[in-house]
């Protein structure tokens, strides 16, 4: 992949091109031309290459959550990292944010995010909840939803459990497909006092986006793998459907929503939901700002070991946006 035909309309920033630079010397494929297990794989390679091993002056635990039970998956139970910096020692009630990783809902892992989920327990200080929700296609939509708000609840009736306080308060974040459940989580569960949404993929359908147009060959997420995550996920029918969608909530249920960061990056072609997200947050009272990091495409966030300098801006924005709501 490569960010050339980028350059008549953006300046594309020097991480980006050197990224798909070495993805592209490393003979590296794209998601849709491989099987779900490769794609994984590639996955977890990426972000050990890419992400960095951030040093962690704290406790890494691991706890199981119970999940919501269903005929064909008893028993079933939710693995979460619990990150608690000795930095939140001096907060009388460090908040909780509990996190979704990203991955078209059918790769991904909570190790491809373990470095941001170190940096924002540092940095805001914060308990963070790293969540490994179910994929598809093993578990179609909406079974990572179910996991996503049994995980929210767990953390809410367990704060003393994870190394946090009654008083804390608890936010939710994500990226992607981990920001599309973000998201879902806030619509459907009360008392969640802020939500993280990193490039999220808030509209199924995506109709109607001019970035959607401009950026669907654009590194980093092409159309090609747009459709080949949903053809694992969802049935088309369902993508209009809010509980699936977020954007299409109601503006009554819009109104009950916690205040928002939406963090969005300029050469993505989920660009413009977002900002469609943010505007239908503030058009219904709710306290929403947006972020945009320029020269970048869909999926640095989560790679701050490549993406230094863009990831730095992004990654304070969040801290300084938890803290704020703590």
């Amino acid at each position: 992949m490569s960010c050339d035909y980028l350059k008549d309309k953006y300046k594309v920033h020097e991480e980006t091109e050197c990224y798909f630079k070495l993805r592209a010397e490393a003979g590296t494929k794209s998601y849709e031309q491989l099987c779900i297990e490769d794609a994984r794989e590639g996955n977890v390679n990426n972000a050990k290459r890419f992400g960095g091993n951030i040093e962690f002056d704290g406790y890494i635990k691991e706890f199981s959550v119970p999940a919501v039970q269903s005929k064909d998956l008893e028993k079933y139970s939710i693995p979460v990292t619990v990150y608690r910096s000795k930095a939140c020692d001096m907060v009388v009630a460090p908040s909780v944010f509990v996190y979704f990783h990203g991955g078209g809902n059918c790769v991904g892992s909570r190790q491809s995010v373990d470095s941001i989920c170190k940096i924002f327990s540092r940095d805001a200080p914060c308990v963070v909840v790293n969540v490994e929700y179910r994929l598809a296609p093993e578990h179609k939509w909406p079974a990572n939803q179910e996991d996503a708000k049994s995980a929210v609840r767990w953390v809410m009736m367990n704060k003393g459990l994870i190394g946090a306080v009654n008083e804390s308060t608890v936010g939710v974040g994500g990226d992607s497909a981990g920001g599309r459940l973000a998201a879902m989580v806030c619509h459907e569960l009360r008392g969640i006092k802020y939500q993280v949404l990193v490039y999220p993929s808030v509209d199924l359908k995506r109709e109607g986006y001019q970035s959607v147009t401009e950026f669907c060959d654009a590194p980093g997420l092409t159309m090609g793998m747009v459709d080949w995550f949903m053809g694992h996920y969802i049935d088309p029918s369902e993508y209009t459907n809010p509980k699936a969608s977020p954007l299409y909530h109601t503006d009554t249920e819009f109104a009950k929503l916690p205040p928002a960061l939406i963090v969005l990056a300029e050469l993505d072609q989920l660009r413009d939901m977002g900002y469609a997200y943010h505007e239908k947050l503030k058009k219904n009272g709710v306290k929403s700002q947006t972020h945009t990091v320029k020269g970048v495409t869909h999926g640095f966030f989560h790679l701050p070991e490549q993406f230094k300098e863009c990831c730095l801006r992004a990654h304070e924005k969040v801290a300084k946006f938890i803290k704020a709501n703590s």
